[in-house]
């Protein structure tokens, strides 16, 4: 990673952690300047040790078509406090969020993440962003910059998926950016479907650009009757964005996901927490495809 691109970055956004933890007026806003501070004390110490900021999740294809090509894996946030205890990625964005430097800290993450992978073997990965820092001149410019610079070395390689989180309809996004990411190699995924209001105008905003579509786990684990219902999505997804291919998050067990393909073939990728590495689910998939063929 280039320190010297992501060391006056941190500062800066050190220096707002204090200037927030000196006016805090509550106890949540202290707490919340504690943690970001620790955020980037930890994340500091990654880049000075040379050590990943993010760990990886993978997306595990299910379908015939999606099998032999490369798969992204996700990006997680995965850093430790000075005792080596993990810090928790939702409390330490949501501060950020909270606080109005949600784009700072993006650009800052976003760098990491691409400084990561070009140095990894991996073919295509996935980022998590807020909406708001698509309206970002800074997280634009800073970003398809770095996209640019690595395409033209190529260790963009099979391209990057922005994930894009914030679910609040409170934004428009300006389709000429949108195409800018996608000439500049990457592509989008709304994260965290629900069917509520907020994916409805984000599934507007995206319209045709968004080539992912996430299930938020708490669908995809809901039970069938639930009002906001695993099928109830997927059919609310295939009629306004047809041609996304949906991926299921929170997905439990290998078991779990093929019963999932076996009630919802439109599904293209399963991703969960617990399930087993790239390989071993591989290897579970095709014993499980040819157990299926043979009785047929």
């Amino acid at each position: 990673m280039d320190s010297d691109q992501l060391y006056p970055r941190i500062e800066d956004l050190a220096n707002r952690i204090r200037l927030l933890r000196a006016h805090g007026e509550c106890e949540s806003e202290l707490r919340k300047a504690s943690i970001m501070d620790k955020t980037m004390r930890a994340l500091q110490r990654a880049i000075e040790r040379g050590t990943p900021v993010f760990g990886y999740e993978p997306w595990h294809p299910v379908t015939d078509i999606l099998f032999s090509d490369p798969a992204p894996n996700e990006m997680l946030m995965r850093l430790n406090d000075e005792r080596g205890d993990p810090i928790s990625p939702y409390d330490a964005i949501m501060a950020f969020y909270d606080t109005g430097m949600t784009e700072a800290l993006d650009t800052l993450l976003f760098l990491c993440a691409l400084g990561q992978f070009g140095q990894s073997a991996e073919r295509q990965v996935s980022i998590n962003i807020s909406a708001r820092s698509l309206l970002s001149s800074d997280f634009i410019k800073t970003i398809l910059a770095k996209l640019e610079a690595m395409r033209l070395s190529r260790q963009i390689r099979d391209g990057v998926v922005i994930e894009i989180h914030e679910s609040a309809p409170t934004l428009v996004m300006s389709r000429h950016i949108l195409s800018l990411f996608h000439r500049f190699g990457a592509r989008f995924a709304i994260d965290d479907v629900e069917l509520n209001l907020g994916d409805a105008f984000r599934f507007s905003e995206f319209e045709d650009i968004a080539s992912y579509i996430k299930i938020d786990r708490k669908v995809v684990c809901a039970p069938p009757e639930s009002p906001n219902s695993l099928p109830s999505v997927i059919s609310f997804i295939r009629s306004v964005l047809p041609h996304a291919r949906i991926v299921a998050e929170g997905v439990q067990t290998p078991e779990h996901a093929i019963d999932l393909h076996r009630l919802y073939p439109e599904i293209d990728y399963m991703q969960g927490r617990y399930l087993p590495d790239r390989q071993t689910f591989r290897d579970f998939w095709r014993g499980y495809t040819q157990a299926v063929a043979s009785v047929r």
